[in-house]
């Protein structure tokens, strides 16, 4: 009732006629794939805790 009010007088006088403010949306959230790995098993898988070995003098393998 008060908007078409305002808007009326608006015309009359010349002024812009305001319009409605869009409200932004709220963005959802993505969640975690529930099957994710931990870094623990992260780095279980790549082998950074396995022992090294390399050959040395007369081709023995050693472990660094």
């Amino acid at each position: 009732m008060f908007q078409d009010q305002l808007e009326e007088w608006c015309r009359l006088n010349g002024h812009p006629v305001p319009t409605k403010k869009k409200t932004p949306k709220k963005r959802k959230r993505k969640r975690k794939a529930s099957n994710s790995l931990s870094t623990r098993d992260v780095k279980e898988l790549m082998g950074v805790n396995r022992a090294v070995y390399s050959r040395s003098r007369g081709g023995a393998y050693r472990q660094r």
